[in-house]
């Protein structure tokens, strides 16, 4: 080994046309909710599952609706103007809107696709994400700098080559839905792909009674459009460091990985361990403070070849050194991980900062389900109804990151009156 010191599931459910996903515009709510199949019988319907789908939604905007009685009640109180706008037909015999019963909206939850669902909920947020890129980048830019410079610029960036792109990564992350719990006694449990930076959630599959994370990494990163993921950087705990992932990610779908290495992988492990580290500077440092303590990350980062992994470039060592406020003794960590990128392509602050960006979108995105929406505290067990709620809760999530509440709960406080929640997801 050469060490030099350096500073299978088809993509995309055809069920879902591609075309309306992906488009670029902003459309309502309620036009992206239409994108997901309907696996109900036609025979019967009164409502249309878009509408089902939009009334859970907007519902659960408002602080103090977490479970579906709460959302049944929210829709008894709606108006019938606001009830049209949701597309509630009207009963032909007595003029008035037909109210959805709470076990209607039970039913359709039961029944959804929570992969299509969440595909749905990102083709909504998707144009958003894009209109607050562009906003921040005007809001930043020099005074004087007109659209055609900003073009100009990002031209240049372009034209500067790979080795310097600045690349959308995504973090991998399980979670269990602790009140869920199926027939048979197993605990439900999401696996899902979110976006560095943002948290809005791109891809979602729930994981089946007798089996684990490592067999959904594929057909769950399938659920993600090819333009997407091609040249974005993927990272996963150490579960998911794992060679048929890496040879997927590189070579099936031409993208990057930045994977944690531990003890299940004791071969690999030790080899991380045994490189010069102590001939390596410690090339970058990050330090912070919250939730009582102090903490300080110290990254260093060895260039590699042969390594007992297929296309490892780098390998990061990254010791984490924690104490709490007012104490002298720290506490330290040190955790090593891999990734297919050289070191022209990615520099040791871009790479420290995806790894950190992993833990706090683990982090940030489980806690504001759990402690925002009440996600472990919900017992809901039907069929797809947990999964299904849990990406209504990142949809929602996303929205109101996007509406600029940096703070969710008081989001969610903000939007108690239906009107504002119709306008907030562009339902007219």
């Amino acid at each position: 080994m050469l060490v030099s010191v350096s500073a299978v599931v088809p993509r995309l459910d055809p069920g879902v046309p591609a075309g309306v996903a992906w488009e670029g515009e902003v459309a309502g709510l309620l036009a992206r909710l239409a994108a997901v199949p309907d696996p109900r019988s036609p025979q019967g319907l009164r409502y249309r599952l878009s509408t089902l789908l939009g009334i859970v939604v907007c519902a659960m905007t408002g602080s103090g609706h977490d479970s579906l009685v709460s959302v049944g009640e929210w829709c008894q109180r709606a108006s019938p103007e606001q009830l049209g706008r949701l597309g509630v037909p009207v009963d032909p015999f007595t003029g008035r809107r037909r109210v959805p019963s709470e076990r209607t909206l039970r039913d359709a939850l039961a029944r959804v696709d929570p992969a299509a669902l969440t595909r749905a909920g990102f083709a909504y947020l998707r144009p958003l994400i894009a209109r607050a890129t562009v906003t921040s980048r005007q809001a930043h830019a020099p005074d004087g700098v007109g659209e055609r410079e900003q073009r100009r610029a990002q031209r240049a960036a372009q034209q500067a080559g790979p080795g310097r792109k600045r690349r959308q990564a995504y973090a991998v992350d399980g979670k269990y839905l602790r009140g869920a719990r199926r027939p048979d006694g197993s605990r439900v449990m999401v696996l899902s792909a979110v976006r560095h930076g943002d948290g809005v959630s791109i891809a979602a599959r729930e994981i089946a009674a007798k089996t684990n994370e490592i067999p959904e990494f594929a057909p769950l990163l399938n659920q993600i459009h090819d333009a997407d993921l091609e040249d974005a950087v993927v990272s996963a705990d150490a579960m998911h460091a794992q060679r048929i992932h890496a040879n997927y990610l590189v070579n099936e779908r031409g993208a990057h990985y930045l994977l944690t290495v531990k003890n299940n992988q004791p071969n690999l492990a030790r080899q991380l361990q045994a490189l010069p580290w102590k001939q390596v500077p410690v090339l970058h440092r990050q330090t912070g403070r919250g939730h009582g303590r102090q903490e300080q990350r110290l990254v260093q980062a060895v260039t590699v070849k042969d390594l007992l992994f297929p296309h490892a470039r780098q390998v990061l060592r990254i010791q984490r050194r924690r104490r709490k406020l007012g104490a002298k003794r720290w506490s330290t960590e040190t955790v090593y991980a891999i990734t297919d990128l050289t070191a022209e392509q990615a520099t040791i602050e871009e790479l420290a900062t995806w790894a950190r960006g992993h833990w706090t979108v683990e982090n940030t995105v489980h806690w504001v389900r759990d402690m925002t929406f009440g996600e472990d505290a919900s017992q809901v067990r039907t069929r797809n109804t947990p999964a299904a709620l849990a990406s209504i809760r990142d949809l929602i999530r996303g929205a109101l990151h996007l509406a600029g509440h940096a703070n969710i709960a008081s989001g969610r406080r903000a939007h108690t009156n239906p009107d504002q929640v119709l306008t907030l997801y562009q339902i007219e």
